[in-house]
């Protein structure tokens, strides 16, 4: 089918993921609708469908003769409303398109799910056991996409932590470079930061469109195997990509040992994670996947922002 005739439906696309997939699908020249309560604020040919995931008539005329859909909606921020939109609306979306023309479902979840763990390196078959809500709504969600729908391939993607030159995430560190920023990557240098671009997670939500799958499949999105995705290997990064100096031989800021952290996390949360713990991508890249910024494209993204702000 011609793509100018495919539809392409994004929830969450005032997101930092879902905004980065509608402008993909755009220039790729698909039909795109948008799932939104807000104004539209993209191209003049995204349609907008005014609602929420709630609301199961505008939902039943979204989905109506779509072709792809990418599920990225998700409440980060009310405990309260976390099961009603994370859960029974991706229940109410997986109803609504059984048996329906829709060929590419693509549901963004979050490698949070895993929740504490001891392993040092987790996969996607890793076992689960999420701590807080926001965590338990996302894994309930997934239980309900891997179930999958007939005649549909569909993809559960997990990334890490999601970064754009808005929202820098560990990179804010070095972006500031205050004496307390520099204290805290002392202080946890050492550990994973597990950061990936918000532009790499989108071409992963992308990169299965033509691929098919006889049952749901799901693969984390991560960076964590690069050197330099610690909180001292950004720092240093960052300073290194911001002063034009070579990348080849710099190091990580010097830090404390992982375990004070790891400990001091103990004591004031309970269950928590080594901060050695690293999210695996070997089964996205083992599927031709290649990330197209990575930790080095993310720092220079972030410079090149904040030289243009200054």
């Amino acid at each position: 089918m011609n793509k100018a005739r495919q539809i392409a439906c994004v929830t969450g696309a005032s997101g930092m993921i879902g905004s980065k997939i509608v402008k993909r699908l755009v220039s790729y020249g698909y039909r795109v609708r948008i799932l939104s309560r807000s104004e539209n604020n993209f191209d003049q040919n995204v349609e907008l469908y005014r609602g929420g995931l709630e609301d199961e008539e505008t939902l039943k005329s979204f989905l109506n003769h779509a072709h792809l859909l990418f599920h990225c909606a998700a409440e980060l921020h009310n405990p309260a409303k976390m099961w009603v939109i994370n859960v029974v609306g991706t229940q109410r979306i997986l109803d609504l398109i059984q048996n329906s023309d829709i060929t590419y479902m693509c549901y963004l979840s979050s490698a949070g799910v895993i929740g504490s763990t001891d392993s040092k390196l987790v996969d996607e078959e890793s076992e689960c056991d999420p701590i807080n809500f926001y965590e338990k709504s996302k894994w309930a969600a997934e239980k309900i996409v891997s179930k999958g729908t007939d005649r549909c391939t569909t993809v559960i993607l997990g990334p890490t932590d999601v970064i754009d030159e808005k929202r820098p995430g560990a990179l804010a560190l070095p972006v500031n470079g205050r004496w307390i920023d520099q204290l805290v990557v002392f202080l946890k240098g050492g550990e994973c930061a597990h950061i990936v671009h918000a532009d790499d997670v989108a071409d992963a939500a992308m990169f299965f469109i033509n691929t098919r799958f006889d049952r749901p499949e799901r693969f984390f999105v991560s960076c964590d195997h690069e050197q330099f995705n610690t909180f001292g290997g950004l720092w240093s990064l960052y300073h290194a990509i911001d002063q034009e100096q070579p990348i080849d031989n710099i190091k990580p800021l010097p830090h404390l040992p992982i375990i004070v952290p790891y400990l001091m996390r103990r004591l004031w949360r309970g269950s928590c994670s080594y901060g050695n713990v690293r999210y695996s991508s070997e089964r996205l890249l083992s599927k031709g996947f290649h990330y197209r910024l990575g930790i080095e494209g993310a720092v220079r993204r972030i410079v090149n922002a904040q030289h243009l702000n200054c």
